[in-house]
């Protein structure tokens, strides 16, 4: 092949082939930085992003879901629900006195509630706090509670806004009077959800709430209103976004930030890179231009030798001395004429040489199959026909499970996107995908798997070499601290729950205390009243538990019969059980014992049980029975509560006792009454259990040690 720079002197060529190869090397390797460089931060922004919109979201659905229970806590006030009444059967003091109460005592509690509004079953207004001009909206939902649109200013409330709608009910009966509708100020309300973003926000970040094809409002930054606006109106491929939606209220959360800020690091490091290489082609041609001298002379005299030896003068030398390459050519040039004595001992020593390199590798290799059947991650080769090149003796596992789903030779299909179970086996050996990774169940154990292209000398795929390592405690662990992360939510949950029902509590032991005062007692309605007062001071004492699982704080343990504790609680249940039909049964034939513990709190665990009881039976059943006795065994007092009911499904027994599990419908459990039962029983030192009895319906059984009175 004729060369394309014959026409050039060698003088030239030298220096400027080696500039052009220098500016070629390394504008390749600067752009590859580059674009990874590029690709990684975007890759992180996105990350970062999807990461944002997904807390944003959570964090206003916490706060939304805080004031949907303070809207519920307001409907439920009984002044209210008595002068809607009132108001209903017309009474003609009872709308001024709801003004009143929703200005003075409601409305104020809460900064972004600015205004409310009573409506009746058909939707008509019947009670406005303050705004005379606004309409109730035409739908909303009538059996539940409601979270409203989000609004633009008009002309009835000149700032955006949504509303909050809740039944309101009779306080005899589930009789509905009708709704209670707060409206809440967008503004306010997301100028303080919006603080909380400040100290976690990326430089040019916008965070947006907006209804879709609707209104949008701006969270952060809120110096600007109108910078998501502005966002959206320019370029779109200077903006990375994402958009997460608001289940709870069909709201849409929207994370912006500008492209351009976040990538002016690697503008900045183009530059760099063109300045510098420049800098080294300019150093390159300095550098080679003054050597050109160095090179041409000597092979102007070899090539003048060369011609001699050609035309028959064998004596002909170059007689050039120097260290370098030329120099050295030049030497072997002249010592041709004894090349082949030194030819034939250089093969022998080389030979040797290959020799004892071959015993190296063989060493070398022994060495990498110690280590690679010594490893406690799984590690073998298959090729494109599904052969066992290699395989160490951790990876048995996996490939007898291959093994044994009966995988025929040859390509795989991966036939569905699914990488889990036994599918994760198929997709890692279809060749006509990338390799990927994917985890599988083996038994009781999970592996996660990793493949990575093997490549023959033309570069095609030959093979994969596949890593499998167990990651059972890896799995578990991350379980555990899912776990536990749930158990603090909860705990913040209580302490909020328990500053918010103290104060209604202590009105209504203060109130029963007065009724008791002024009430015979022989009367009925003084029994009634004692009842009254004593599970107020056990809702009052369970809320101070709640706060004392946070602290040192210790249970309040005394001697008491067990006998008293569930007469209470059979007389407290029975009107709810009466009221669904169910009849509640106590076996009171035993002999009288005592049991040394917390009054209250078992008080607690048995109600979570009768009422669990009452529930599954079901309400109109009826045949519907719960029983609850009392038995001893050898130092232990034994409580069983049984229920009539459909049983627990057997996968289900097992579960059942972990905190947040529930078998009931959304918004009517919470799967913390049989965990919490199983704390108080196992505090006082007992144990319980559950069976399906064979006539039907499930029977748990509580064991507790009698007091050391009791068994002297």
């Amino acid at each position: 092949m004729r060369d394309p720079l014959s026409l050039i002197p060698v003088r030239y060529k030298l220096p400027l082939t080696f500039a052009f190869l220098c500016t070629v090397a390394f504008g390749f390797g600067g752009y590859i930085v580059l674009t990874t460089a590029r690709d990684a931060m975007e890759n992180q922004i996105r990350v970062r992003l999807t990461e944002r919109a997904a807390n944003t979201d959570l964090v206003l659905d916490k706060d939304l879901e805080l004031l949907g229970r303070r809207v519920e806590d307001f409907a439920s006030d009984g002044h209210i629900r008595l002068q809607l009444e009132r108001l209903l059967d017309g009474a003609d003091d009872a709308a001024a006195e709801l003004v009143r109460h929703l200005q003075t005592n409601k409305l104020p509690l809460v900064d972004e509630f600015t205004d409310a509004a009573l409506v009746d079953s058909a939707g008509q207004v019947l009670v406005q706090a303050y705004s005379t001009e606004a309409q109730p909206p035409l739908t909303f939902h009538r059996d539940r509670f409601w979270y409203g649109p989000l609004t633009p200013p008009d002309h009835s409330y000149p700032y955006p806004r949504f509303i909050l709608s809740t039944p309101v009910h009779a306080i005899e009966g589930e009789k509905s009077l009708g709704y209670l509708q707060l409206v809440v100020r967008a503004d306010v309300w997301a100028k303080r959800v919006g603080r909380g973003f400040s100290g976690s926000a990326l430089e040019g970040m916008h965070i947006d709430l907006a209804v879709p094809d609707g209104f949008r409002m701006a969270l952060y930054p809120q110096e600007d209103p109108a910078g998501s606006e502005a966002a959206a109106s320019e370029n779109a491929e200077d903006w990375m976004s994402f958009r997460e939606p608001n289940v709870r209220t069909g709201w849409i959360v929207e994370v912006a930030i500008d492209r351009r800020a976040q990538l002016e690091p690697v503008r900045t490091l183009v530059w760099k890179f063109i300045y510098l290489g420049l800098a080294l082609v300019l150093l390159a041609l300095l550098l080679l231009l003054p050597s050109r001298q160095f090179l041409l002379k000597p092979l102007a005299l070899l090539e003048g030798a060369a011609r001699k030896i050609a035309g028959g003068d064998f004596s002909a030398r170059v007689g050039y001395r120097s260290d370098d390459e030329v120099g050295h050519l030049s030497h072997a040039f002249d010592v041709m004429a004894a090349a082949v004595e030194e030819r034939t001992l250089s093969l022998s020593k080389a030979a040797d040489d290959l020799t004892r390199r071959e015993a190296d590798i063989r060493l070398e290799r022994d060495r990498l199959n110690t280590v690679i059947h010594s490893m406690k991650d799984g590690l073998f080769i298959l090729d494109r026909d599904g052969e066992v090149l290699l395989a160490n003796t951790a990876a048995r596992i996996v490939l007898d499970e291959m093994s044994a789903a009966g995988r025929s030779a040859g390509t795989r299909d991966c036939g569905q996107e699914d990488r889990g179970g036994r599918n994760c086996l198929e997709c890692i050996q279809d060749y006509r995908r990338p390799a990927q990774n994917c985890e599988v169940a083996i038994g009781a154990r999970s592996y996660e798997i990793r493949a990575t292209s093997l490549h023959d000398t033309e570069g095609n795929e030959a093979g994969r070499v596949f890593v499998s390592r167990d990651v059972t405690e890896r799995m578990l662990r991350a379980s555990q601290e899912a776990h536990q992360e749930r158990l603090s939510v909860l705990g913040e949950v209580a302490a909020v729950m328990a500053h918010e029902m103290n104060n209604p509590l202590a009105a209504i032991s203060m109130f029963t205390q007065m009724l008791l005062a002024g009430l015979d007692a022989g009367s009925e309605l003084h029994g009634h009243a004692e009842v009254v007062h004593r599970n107020t001071a056990t809702c009052k004492r369970a809320i101070r538990s709640l706060l004392d699982m946070a602290t040192a704080s210790t249970s309040e343990y005394e001697d008491f019969e067990v006998r008293d504790l569930v007469n209470d609680v059979v007389q407290m249940l029975g009107p709810i059980a009466d009221r669904g039909k169910v009849s509640l049964e106590y076996d009171d034939s035993v002999q009288d014992g005592f049991i040394r513990g917390d009054e209250l709190q078992l008080r607690q665990a048995l109600v979570n049980l009768v009422m669990n009881g009452i529930q599954a039976v079901g309400s109109g059943n009826p045949n519907g029975q719960v029983r609850v006795s009392v038995d001893d065994e050898n130092d232990d007092r034994i409580i069983r509560v049984e229920d009539s009911g459909p049983g627990i499904d057997a996968d289900l027994v097992d579960r059942i006792f972990d905190p947040f599990f529930t078998t009931k419908p959304p918004g009517e459990g919470t799967g913390l009454g049989l965990p919490t039962t199983r704390r108080i029983v196992e505090a006082h030192g007992g144990r319980i259990s559950v069976v399906n009895r064979a006539e039907g319906g499930a029977e748990f059984t509580i064991r507790l040690p009698r007091s050391g009175e009791d068994r002297s």
